[in-house]
């Protein structure tokens, strides 16, 4: 073997570990890229799942099936299947609703909570239906009914807006079964009562109606949660929304107050319609006393 043929056959000995050292590691760190892309999506389209949006879970779970290496993935299937079958069945519950076949729409409700308790959306659902029923009752002075339909709704309500509404509903068709005493006090404690709990209820739904708007401008401006918004349009709506629920978030004390004054004057309430005030004692025994009919006294016993 000639001198230069001897070096170059020593030279590709030497580098060709060296060339698949490399191109192992090209391999790994795409296949990372690929493992944290696809982890990225699935995390999403889990957390969606979970507070029952399965139209926006769906959208993850296909993107999981896009990343490469995942194109059959069976975890991101199934999901997709299941996000399908619940949309299908919350549709069908609407339309339950909507042509008042209230049963059929409470029975297929509570088969999206047997598949996924933690679907808060057919909670709400479930708490608007019972809510109303209660509302209807207690217009029809059916307190008692009313009270239970209400109590029922508060098992199902998802937010603490919701609960303290719910439980103020209750207390008031508790309170207005009792007779009237100190009427004139426990008109103004109800009327406290129902406009702190009302201004608070306005407070948390400005708050939440505002982050709602910006998370559904962050999903349209960056979709794909980079945080980076290059048009220049929808960034200076998602700054506008977000300036919006940073001042709304910022009342949450006025909030807190709101709630607190509520349940302070609930309490009083219930506290003058239970508290029953003493009568004088009686005493019982002979007594004596001048007779107003004939000189004398007249004896007479008190019992």
């Amino acid at each position: 073997m000639t001198k230069p043929v001897y070096l170059l056959v020593s030279f590709l000995l030497l580098t060709a570990p060296m060339v698949s050292a490399v191109a192992f590691d090209r391999a790994s760190v795409t296949t990372s890229v690929a493992d944290e892309e696809y982890d990225r999506y699935k995390k999403r389209g889990d957390d969606f799942f979970k507070e029952g949006k399965y139209q926006e879970a769906r959208r993850q779970y296909q993107n999981c099936l896009e990343v490469p290496g995942f194109e059959n993935d069976a975890y991101a299937t199934k999901q997709i299947d299941e996000c399908s079958k619940a949309l299908s069945l919350r549709q069908q519950a609407t339309e339950a609703l909507k042509q008042n076949k209230n049963q059929e729409a409470i029975q297929i409700l509570n088969q999206l909570l047997t598949r996924n308790p933690s679907d808060n959306i057919s909670r709400e659902q479930l708490a608007d239906y019972y809510e109303a029923q209660g509302n209807q009752l207690s217009n029809q002075k059916n307190y008692t009914a009313a009270r239970e339909i209400y109590t029922q709704a508060l098992k199902y309500a998802t937010t603490t807006t919701r609960q303290e509404s719910l439980r103020l509903q209750i207390a008031n068709t508790s309170n207005v079964q009792r007779p009237a005493k100190n009427i004139g006090i426990k008109v103004f404690t109800g009327l406290v009562a129902v406009g702190a709990g009302a201004f608070a209820v306005l407070l948390r739904n400005d708050y939440q109606n505002k982050l709602n708007t910006l998370n559904q401008i962050s999903q349209t401006a960056d979709p794909t949660g980079t945080g980076i918004i290059s048009d220049d349009g929808l960034y200076q709506q998602y700054n506008a929304a977000y300036g919006a629920v940073e001042s709304a978030q910022k009342r949450n004390s006025l909030y807190k107050a709101s709630l607190g004054v509520a349940a302070v004057a609930t309490i009083a309430e219930l506290y003058l319609l239970l508290h029953k005030p003493k009568k004088a004692p009686r005493t019982t025994g002979f007594h004596w006393q001048p007779s107003s009919q004939s000189l004398g006294v007249a004896v007479h016993y008190t019992f």
